[in-house]
């Protein structure tokens, strides 16, 4: 059975680490003593989350400037230089952008924004981290969505990204197991946030593009309980610990992604009475 002291000295790398969801990850490992590398478009966001989990952890914290959306940035960054010389357990990407609208609203431009916020940032982390990774036998973490596996309306082109994010996962996950590597797919729902950052997220969007109100709200506006952020990242370490291929939460959501192949018309029914709100 895997204890706190699993991680003491081993190498954890957090890409988009420096705020949210992927800041409350970094947190955790750093608090099971595990040596954690913050990766962070803004260099001053970055060594500022470092400071704060140094506070409270034995272990070695550093950070790291680099915009994972662009692949000469990670090329030339002494980000990479370090991986070069490191042994990495674990590397999470954690870098993405959700949305709201409806797809014939979109500009291509549009959707392509997010799909380099949330795929190409994933792809350029992957592909950075993989050697890395293999000389440690490690696991290689991808944080999407239940919007990659559940199409609902009013997402924007957010449920596009998402798909194409969990198809790149899938992928990588049978390829990189010939090098030792494991690769687990995480697809949770909304993610409770501080009320701060929480509170107009979409309002913006809902009033530029005339959406219903429902679509402010998370999930935009399905029936889905908020997952708590700290307890979320205790799931994800301990199915990597577990070594598990996937974690969906709330894992009732498996069974709509599955009706949907059988049963398309009903699980259109389902998603769209969110739609006609």
């Amino acid at each position: 059975m895997a204890t706190r002291s699993t991680w003491k000295d081993r190498w954890v790398c957090v890409g988009g680490g420096t705020a949210g969801f992927g800041l409350v990850l970094a947190r955790q490992f750093a608090r099971r003593g595990a040596n954690v590398a913050i990766i962070g478009r803004d260099g001053l966001r970055a060594e500022a989350a470092a400071e704060e989990l140094r506070k409270n952890t034995s272990g070695e914290i550093i950070a790291f400037s680099v915009d994972l959306a662009d692949e000469a940035s990670v090329s030339s960054s002494s980000w990479k230089a370090w991986l070069a010389q490191t042994n990495l357990s674990v590397a999470i990407a954690a870098a993405g952008k959700s949305d709201r609208g409806f797809l014939m609203q979109l500009s291509s431009d549009e959707i392509d924004k997010l799909v380099r916020t949330n795929v190409y940032t994933s792809f350029h982390f992957s592909k950075a981290t993989v050697d890395a990774l293999q000389r440690d036998s490690g696991t290689l973490v991808h944080l999407a969505s239940l919007a990659g596996i559940v199409a609902s309306p009013g997402m924007g082109g957010y449920s596009i990204a998402k798909h194409a994010l969990v198809a790149m996962s899938r992928q990588l996950r049978l390829e990189l197991a010939m090098q030792g590597i494991r690769v687990l797919l995480v697809c949770p729902g909304p993610i409770q946030r501080e009320e701060t950052t929480a509170s107009g997220r979409y309002d913006a969007l809902v009033q530029e593009r005339a959406l219903p109100a429902s679509l402010k709200q998370p999930a935009g506006g399905g029936n889905l309980k908020a997952l708590d952020p700290e307890h979320l990242a205790e799931k994800i370490i301990a199915a990597i610990e577990s070594r598990k291929k996937e974690l969906i939460l709330p894992a009732k959501v498996k069974w709509l992604a599955g009706l949907g192949t059988i049963w398309p018309s009903l699980t259109d029914y389902v998603l769209k009475m969110r739609g006609d709100e």
